[in-house]
């Protein structure tokens, strides 16, 4: 080969040689680009986190430190870099279990903590404690040993489900434990008696008459009563004892490790003079009282809810036997409560059975001995108990609200039979209807649709008597009120039944628009050889006529009583003289034996404020 022709294959070679740099340089640079925007990418990441990223190396010292942790940490990345992660971040109380944790890991490369999220507490710059949500993993190569750190503030969470867990767990008013709470701390005090073999003793606490001042008073008093009467209550506990309130004004104390239930009496007598001390509310001093239900576990039950039951029914029978007093659960209480259960829903069962009956009982015309009226009485016969009294089961209905529907189906009924005795006999006849206080107060009676019925089998109201009691007159407010007054635009008239046995007051005869007074029987009954009765029934006669009312007497048993009543001027009668209670069927039996005269209609009525 000549020299010109090698001369030429090296410069090839050179050239190729140069083309290949070129490439290795351009590639070179294309990953040196690519590395530094994975870098800046990585740098924008760690400085943009919402979590605080802290580096460190091996060895505990910090090497890296982004905004977000100066802005949770307090220090600035200048201020920390190269200081230790347990001088500057980690509360006291920790910093042994991290020592002890990193040397194990360094050791054998093990931790419970890597690649975990935990929540702990960290150290603020200005030496405060805060909640702390972290994972941390771990970087382990030829040319790099660090952990990295994501860390976040949970203050906020924390604070939020504070918040919830108290609105769960606490009245909000009293701050006291709520039924929530109260249920979780009984199966822990039980938890407790079965381990030491003590007993515990549960408080039922209700209030007695507390309805009363917010009635009177407002509600915003009532408030600052319920938190005094809290107070009180913690001042007289021990620690160890868990009061709570469960709803209104019904509160209950728990009182673990009792040895000797005979203990507990003291404390119910404390609690009750503590709670008997007046209260001074702003400018109103307000005297209250309490009645006190107490049972035990395990004497009287193991069962949570049989035991609460317990303690309600001990409470009632407290305020049975008088208010401001203390009643131990016993069985008998037990069997009572089980017998009205019964009785509740044999009474719901009655209303859809249509198990009722109303008995009439005459009314006669002192002066005529004429049959004009009667009075409604409802009998209730139970297919397996018979006949029930209704002195048995109307406060039972009036305690659940059936009362409501019950007032309802004899008012009805009543209306009905009257309405047909009116025509069948073509008299002006009147037929008296008991109502229950509650059935003035609570809007589902729909008292006022009773008005609509009469328009509709064309009856006039003036054959309808409603009987109410002193004690409804006496607390009525405007509701009530307007019911009256609604009654007489109907031309329904009312009677006060067993007067003479109720408030002394008299005040309100003048107020209201009142057609009859009942006489009560226990006065009737002593006519004929009590001086004081005797005076009793004429003094209530001639003020009734002195006022415009009429005057009828219950419970007539003799020919004698009848004479008397007579001379006093009384005019109606009503008693076994003339007649017991029967059905419907043989009174109008009743209404072809006597004389029957029509009954003077009574003045048209207005409404008056």
């Amino acid at each position: 080969m000549s020299d010109i022709d090698s001369l030429e294959d090296e410069n090839d070679e050179q050239a190729l040689l140069e083309e290949k740099l070129k490439a290795l340089e351009a590639d070179l640079r294309q990953k040196k680009e690519i590395i530094l925007a994975q870098h800046n990418k990585l740098e924008a990441f760690f400085e943009s986190s919402i979590d605080a990223v802290v580096q460190m190396d091996f060895d505990g010292y910090i090497t890296g430190w982004n905004q977000q942790a100066e802005k949770i940490f307090g220090w600035s990345a200048e201020e920390i870099l190269d200081q230790t992660i347990e001088q500057t971040i980690i509360p006291e109380r920790y910093r042994d279990a991290h020592n002890k944790g990193m040397k194990k890991f360094l050791k054998s490369g093990e931790t419970s903590v890597m690649n975990t999220l935990i929540e702990i507490h960290a150290l603020h710059r200005d030496g405060h404690e805060f909640p702390v949500e972290i994972s941390v993993s771990v970087i382990d190569s030829a040319d790099l040993q660090e952990f990295n750190a994501y860390i976040r503030d949970i203050s906020e969470r924390k604070h939020a489900e504070t918040v919830i867990w108290n609105q769960a767990n606490f009245d909000s008013l009293t701050s006291l434990p709520n039924r929530n709470l109260f249920l979780q701390k009984l199966e822990h005090e039980i938890r407790s008696c079965d381990r030491s073999n003590l007993s515990l003793a549960l408080l039922y606490i209700d209030l007695d008459r507390f309805k009363d001042v917010n009635d009177t008073l407002g509600h915003d008093m009532g408030d600052l009563l319920l938190i005094e009467i809290s107070s009180r209550l913690k001042k007289t506990l021990r620690e160890i004892d868990t009061v709570s309130r469960l709803s209104g004004d019904e509160f209950t104390v728990i009182l673990g490790q009792i040895d000797d239930p005979l203990s507990v009496q003291p404390l119910c007598q404390q609690l009750l003079d503590e709670l008997a001390r007046p209260y001074q509310l702003d400018n109103e001093k307000v005297f209250l009282t309490a009645s006190i239900g107490v049972t035990f576990y395990p004497q009287d039950s193991k069962d949570i809810d049989i035991l609460q039951r317990n303690g309600d029914q001990a409470m009632y029978a407290a305020k049975g036997n008088g208010r401001n007093g203390f009643h131990f659960f016993t069985p008998e209480l037990q069997e009572r409560a089980l017998r009205k259960r019964k009785m509740i829903k044999d009474l719901r069962e009655a209303i859809q059975q249509q198990q009722f009956e109303i008995y009439y009982q005459p009314i006669i015309d002192m002066k005529t001995q004429g049959l004009t009226k009667a009075e409604a009485l409802l009998r209730w016969q139970h297919p397996e108990s018979g006949m029930v009294s209704p002195s048995v089961f109307i406060p039972i209905a009036e305690e659940t609200g059936l009362i409501a529907d019950i007032g309802n189906w004899v008012f009805y009924s009543s209306v009905d039979q009257v309405n047909r005795w009116r025509d069948q006999f073509d008299i002006d006849f009147q037929v008296s209807i008991n109502t229950s206080p509650l059935q003035w107060i609570d809007e589902a009676a729909a008292m006022n649709q009773w008005f609509s019925h009469l328009q509709q089998i064309g009856i006039s109201g003036q054959a309808i008597t409603v009987e109410i009691t002193e004690g409804l007159l006496m607390d009525a407010n405007d509701k009530i009120t307007n019911r009256l007054l609604d009654f007489r635009d109907a031309e329904v008239q009312v009677s006060i039944d067993d007067f003479g046995t109720g408030y002394s007051s008299l005040s309100y005869l003048k107020q209201f628009d009142i057609d009859y007074l009942k006489i009560d029987q226990s006065f009737v009954r002593n006519l004929d050889h009590d001086k004081n009765d005797l005076a009793l029934c004429e003094a209530i006669i001639v003020m009734a006529h002195k006022l415009g009312i009429k005057v009828i007497a219950e419970g007539v048993e003799t020919e004698s009583q009848n004479q008397l009543l007579k001379e006093f001027g009384c005019d109606y009668g009503q008693g076994y003289l003339y007649s017991r209670p029967v059905p419907a069927s043989d009174f109008e039996a009743l209404l072809r034996e006597h004389p029957v005269k029509p009954q003077s209609r009574s003045r048209t009525k207005k409404r008056t404020a």
